[in-house]
């Protein structure tokens, strides 16, 4: 039903791309969380709830602090 709609407006399908292309980024980004930092798990979690929660600032939140923490 929801791909009917995403041939018949560009718009939507824009969105609808939009949008899954930003939760395979969460996704992606709890993967490396999860499998590849030195979180404490307190820290762990509250980034999981961050990206899950706060759409694209947490996603870029992420990215920003683990670059300046492993710069460190």
């Amino acid at each position: 039903m929801l791909f009917c709609f995403i041939g018949n407006d560009p718009f939507f399908g824009s969105i609808a791309l939009v949008v899954v292309a930003y939760y395979i980024l969460v996704v992606l980004s709890l993967l490396h969380l999860i499998f590849r930092t030195n979180y404490s798990l307190t820290e762990r979690l509250l980034w999981m709830v961050v990206l899950w929660v706060v759409p694209v600032f947490g996603l870029l939140a992420y990215w920003v602090f683990w670059k300046r923490r492993a710069s460190l």
